[in-house]
């Protein structure tokens, strides 16, 4: 399916700047119609064949520019139940990468240069949110140390302490990216996102961005969401438990009820910059605009600035050697 300009017959897609729909032919805003794909791999617009990986549920016709969804990935059970729509626009996002790396040493001429930065994409991300009723119970042995000196003599005591907690907590939105393209730990460092801006899905919000539904079903990600709970429940314990010189002996165990979880989309931009044979990637927080991601290094450009400040040094270090021959 796509959204089709009424007033021109345009693609309309999702501004994030405006946070509306707008048509890419007149610029009009909120002037989009529905068409459907009666088949959801064929590019309405030309008739192309669309190639679709496994798990795409929006994306762009090769041949005619025309940004689609996938009907037969959009609705049950594919679609989504929450998203966290685009805050970032993409000039915002080439903005964040160039504050981020641009004044980095040692980077390739090319780096970050408008025509690599046409590879740039929004895209969202699968995720399963998680929601939990953690009971923690806590057990262990503390001590307090004091210290004191009185005439020439220092003293010490240590007191012992029966350290017990019991502690509840509820977690809501714990997130597990369900996309097997995407690495846990890229998803991870990508992390905060403020949770409490997802609205209920909407298909207009993947118009004009690449989308995936979940690569995997719930039961087999959350394990990885308990595992999130677990250590934040060691943390609710060290901060009820801190003033103690020590702890040992320490029992814990958490009881981790599952209340429900459901599919979400998060935003993220992606840059893609090949140099020297090998592809790096950047991403970009589509809400919060954080960058994550490891820039090549240009031996060329080390080569010739080591050599400029070797040259640079050469010549103080004549200067002086005339300094003192004149004295």
């Amino acid at each position: 399916m796509l959204y089709r300009c009424k007033n021109c017959g345009g693609n309309v897609v999702y501004d994030p700047e405006k946070k509306n729909m707008k048509c890419l032919s007149c610029g009009g805003y909120d002037c989009e119609e529905v068409v459907e794909s009666p088949q959801p791999v064929i590019c309405i617009n030309c008739g192309s064949q669309i190639p679709y990986t496994e798990f795409q549920s929006a994306g762009r016709c090769p041949s005619c520019g025309t940004y689609l969804l996938r009907d037969d990935k959009i609705s049950y059970p594919y679609g989504a139940d929450v998203v966290l729509p685009f805050q970032i626009t993409r000039h915002e996002a080439e903005d964040k990468l160039k504050q981020e790396f641009g004044k980095k040493l040692f980077l390739p001429g090319s780096f970050l240069s408008q025509k690599t930065l046409e590879n740039m994409k929004g895209m969202y991300v699968p995720f399963w949110m998680y929601d939990y009723n953690s009971d923690i119970d806590y057990q262990a042995i503390g001590t307090k140390v004091k210290t004191w000196t009185s005439g020439d003599r220092k003293y010490t005591e240590t007191s012992y302490y029966d350290v017990a907690r019991k502690l509840h907590v509820d977690y809501e939105n714990i997130p597990v990216d369900a996309s097997i393209v995407m690495e846990d730990g890229i998803m991870d460092l990508m992390e905060p996102y403020d949770y409490g801006e997802l609205v209920g899905h909407d298909n207009k919000y993947l118009s004009g961005f690449e989308a995936e539904t979940y690569n995997m079903p719930p039961d087999q990600l959350e394990p990885r969401a308990r595992a999130k709970a677990d250590k934040a429940n060691r943390g609710w314990v060290d901060r009820n438990t801190s003033g103690y010189s020590t702890l040992t002996s320490e029992r814990m165990s958490s009881n981790n009820k599952l209340m429900g979880n459901r599919f979400a989309l998060m935003p993220v931009w992606v840059y893609e910059y090949r140099f020297q044979g090998q592809n790096y990637k950047f991403y970009v927080n589509g809400q919060t605009g954080k960058c994550v991601g490891t820039p090549p290094r240009s031996i060329g450009r080390a080569a010739g600035l080591t050599a400029l400040l070797f040259a640079g040094a050469l010549l103080v270090l004549d200067g002086f050697s005339l300094l003192l021959g004149v004295l």
